[in-house]
């Protein structure tokens, strides 16, 4: 029986929450410690610094995922995506499928030395997941569809600015899944912006803090999104989920009485 991951999918639209800037690292899907299928696929974050150097590694093999008992895969990193918010992502392909229940530890050292793993879970700025009983080769599938819970917007003294937007939804696959979202301005000429964003602990983060994120919009402006849903095997659902949003504005203060 294929897991449940329950939902509420947080997509924060330029934020995540009025907090301190996470600093120059990379962000690695799916997140160290997961168990994932052999034909797994990863997603490599450059974040602040570290854009330039996760970006000239497209087009490279650099880099190695080792098993316990010796077996060694090279990996491929393909081009990916750029955010106009300070961040580039990349997509990171195996040669070959990993051998069942073998834990890896991905081998950066040759394209990012002494790099910063923001998302270290492990607690020990490892790269490291565990090969689970076979292949994955089911597509994810919705248990309900993402729609608008709420938006956050916050400035602080010194000017820099958080938004996010709030989207609820239920998805059922057995690898961790991510969605690669597309937004533009509803009316206009704006650009098109396109993102992948994991979805880890029930949540998705599409966003930015004071210092980087996925995306750029404008207070109040209307969007059209689309979202696409992936896992981590490449997966894709053949369910296309269109909105149309409004970006986050301040509040007005409510006139004395």
């Amino acid at each position: 029986m294929r897991a449940a991951t329950t939902a509420a999918l947080a997509c924060a639209l330029l934020g995540g929450a009025a907090v301190a800037c996470e600093a120059d690292g990379v962000i690695v899907f799916p997140s160290p410690g997961a168990v994932v299928p052999t034909n797994v696929e990863f997603i490599l974050e450059g974040a602040g610094t570290e854009q330039s150097r996760v970006s000239e590694l497209a087009g490279t093999d650099r880099l190695m995922l080792h098993g316990k008992g010796g077996d060694e895969v090279p990996v491929k990193v393909e081009r990916g995506w750029i955010s106009p918010m300070h961040r580039v992502a990349v997509k990171l392909k195996p040669a070959r499928a990993l051998k069942p229940n073998v834990e890896y530890t991905l081998s950066v050292d040759k394209g990012l030395p002494k790099v910063r793993l923001i998302n270290d879970l492990l607690g020990d700025n490892a790269f490291r997941w565990t090969a689970g009983t076979g292949p994955d080769r089911i597509p994810p599938k919705y248990v309900s569809k993402p729609g608008v819970a709420e938006g956050f917007y916050d400035k602080s003294r010194d000017g820099a600015m958080t938004r996010w937007l709030k989207l609820r939804t239920a998805v059922e696959d057995d690898s961790p899944v991510y969605f690669l979202v597309t937004l533009q301005r509803s009316r206009g000429s704006a650009a098109v912006q396109q993102y992948p964003v994991p979805m880890e602990g029930g949540y998705l983060q599409l966003g930015h803090d004071p210092c980087s994120g996925a995306f750029g919009f404008d207070d109040g402006r209307a969007y059209k999104m689309q979202l696409l849903l992936y896992d981590s095997a490449g997966n894709k659902s053949p369910e296309k989920v269109s909105l149309e949003v409004s970006a986050p504005k301040p509040t007005q203060p409510t006139p004395a009485q």
